[in-house]
């Protein structure tokens, strides 16, 4: 049952000693967030390992990689290899580290809540989200059909587990908050939560029943999919092209959208950072919250931007590319937003910043290589698809990393009561920014370069400066996947023998985590529950010590006068009004 703080908020039970119940039966949101990041840092490092694989079997395909025997000469075990590290990065690093795994932590601390609406589903949801990694790793161990069939019982699990805590982040906003809590005084990390649940709801649901009608087409022999075999068998009436496309159509409702369900929690939490470390409230935050929601109602239009071709209506590619064009205007407004708080502020160049800084030079970039893409002249002469692969990575894959990096600077302190080391951070930060841009600004010249071989370019030239690019890409690549033993050390040294924070607030941020203790304790605010006052990013005038308002922070007496002279005001005027609206209307009569 989901009640308000009103009326006694929903609270799971403070674990027993044993074992078991502190970890495995464990429903708290912080433990379970936690886990969630856990595993998010698992599949990176797994992620990472496979796309240097790949990156070495491109420049030296006939190299022989241990515990992979037969790689060089099975083209499908790198078609499996390749799926392994998008289904890895995309299923349980971008979606679950800055939704499931920050979420999960943040959101009822930053809205006054003492916990998740349903904590036992968010229990479920976790170990769900567990097995199917498991599943998905061991679909690369099996044979192909095998795989397939494991892959897909795998996706189709995270799906209902995606869904489950949708459903939780989606009723705890509604439901949960504290009092005077008002939308918007939300920060905008909890906006961009709130806003990604409810798209992830739309559209994992959609996957989740595609994924469902696959599985029993191969185990009970229905015709949900029909194979091209059965429609050959088929009256002309029944096989259709339509028939065709209908996996199409499902999994692009869903994967379209995917990239923002990434990177929406993303420009909620840089957007945070950059106003707590630019000392300034958050330029037109209004505005900012509208473009969170135009991206995540755009985001979920545009499914079928990439499906013209699939016995669609003549008309749906115009339609199409309208919305997909129209995704540009609330990406500018966060752009303008983000510049605006910028402007002529007093920067603090943490390394948590720093990754705030990164992840807009890359989202930038990757927009800008976006647009080339839109053009179908480019679009349809690049035969290679190194152009589509550099923009990609820089606009989500790489992006959404240096966000949740970011994320994980600043809050560490918070969820651990240490500080990671601010030196190694940024040593580990201008080697990855920098790497990075080596790996993925090359592939968008592979790309162009293929063009030009189709247009009568110098085709020995052109392939010798190709193979250097490749070969300038994987020291690029091993540089960077290298330079994360620097975060790796950082991290695990913080943990083991970092230096404690004695400041609860170390970066004098205004949001509601960062009233408590460090680590929180188990029921966030205990029996004093907040009352909220006022916005997210009220920081006043440089100098003034301290420069930032809590949001719990009781009004000083002048400004409770002030605000009652103001409503007094307010309610004299309207009075006047009433009787001068009055007075018309008698005249009238």
């Amino acid at each position: 049952m989901v009640t308000n703080h009103s009326g006694g908020p929903p609270e799971a039970p403070e674990p027993a000693p044993g074992v078991l119940s502190r970890t495995i039966f464990n429903s708290n949101h912080k433990a379970i967030g936690l886990r969630y990041l856990w595993l998010a840092l698992a599949s990176v490092l797994l992620g990472m390992l496979l796309s240097l694989l790949m990156r070495v079997h491109l420049v030296w395909p006939a190299a022989q990689i241990p515990f992979l025997p037969g790689f060089a000469t099975a083209p499908e075990r790198y078609a499996a290899l390749t799926m392994l590290h998008g289904s890895l990065m995309v299923f349980f690093v971008l979606t679950t580290a800055p939704q499931a795994g920050f979420g999960n932590y943040f959101l009822p601390l930053q809205i006054g809540a003492r916990e998740m609406a349903f904590p036992s589903l968010n229990l479920f949801s976790f170990w769900a989200t567990v097995v199917s990694l498991l599943g998905v790793t061991a679909s690369f161990l099996v044979q192909p059909n095998a795989g397939l069939t494991l892959w897909t019982a795998s996706v189709a699990l995270f799906c209902l587990a995606a869904l489950l805590t949708s459903i939780n982040f989606t009723v705890t906003v509604l439901d949960l908050r504290a009092k005077g809590m008002a939308l918007p005084r939300m920060p905008l990390t909890a906006w961009a939560w709130f806003i990604n649940a409810i798209l992830s709801m739309l559209i994992f649901s959609i996957l989740l029943a595609g994924c469902v009608f696959l599985l029993s087409d191969c185990f009970f022999a229905s015709q949900f999919f029909p194979s091209l075999a059965f429609l050959s068998q088929q009256p002309p009436s029944i096989a259709q092209p339509n028939l065709f496309s209908l996996w199409q159509r499902l999994f692009w409702f869903f994967a379209q959208a995917e990239v923002y369900v990434a990177m929406l929690p993303c420009f909620g939490i840089v957007s945070h950072l950059l106003s707590t470390f630019s000392r300034k409230p958050v330029f037109a935050e209004r505005l900012a919250v509208f473009a969170l929601c135009g991206v995540g109602l755009f985001g979920f239009c545009v499914w079928g931007q990439h499906m013209f071709s699939s016995g669609l209506n003549p008309w749906s590619p115009l339609v199409f590319s309208l919305l997909a064009s129209s995704l540009g205007l609330p990406a500018c407004v966060l752009l303008v937003t983000w510049l605006g708080t910028l402007w002529n502020a007093k920067i603090q160049f943490t390394t948590a910043m720093l990754f705030a800084l990164g992840f807009v030079s890359l989202f930038l970039s990757g927009g800008i290589s976006g647009i080339f893409l839109a053009g179908n002249n480019l679009a349809a002469a690049s035969v290679s698809d190194d152009f589509v692969t550099g923009h990609f990575h820089l606009v989500m894959g790489v992006a959404a990393t240096f966000a949740i990096l970011g994320a994980l600077f600043f809050w560490f302190p918070k969820v651990f009561g240490r500080c990671l080391n601010e030196t190694l951070g940024k040593f580990h930060f201008w080697l990855t920014f920098a790497g990075v841009y080596c790996v993925f600004m090359p592939m968008h010249w592979l790309g162009l370069m293929a063009r030009s071989q189709t247009v009568g370019g110098d085709l020995v030239a052109l392939s010798s400066l190709g193979a250097s690019l490749r070969t300038f890409i994987t020291v690029a690549t091993l540089v960077t996947v290298g330079a994360q033993a620097l975060f790796l050390i950082n991290f695990a040294w913080s943990l083991a023998r970092g230096q404690k924070s004695q400041d609860r607030n170390p970066w004098r941020s205004a949001t509601l985590e960062w009233t408590v203790s460090s680590p929180p304790p188990f029921d966030n605010f205990g029996a004093t529950e907040p009352i909220i006052y006022r916005g997210a990013y009220e920081f006043s005038a440089s100098g003034v010590v301290p420069d930032f308002l809590s949001q719990n922070a009781v009004p000083a007496p002048s400004e409770s006068l002030s605000q009652a002279k103001q409503a007094s005001e307010t309610s004299s005027r309207k009075e006047s009004e009433g009787i001068h609206a009055r007075h018309k209307r008698s005249r009238r009569h």
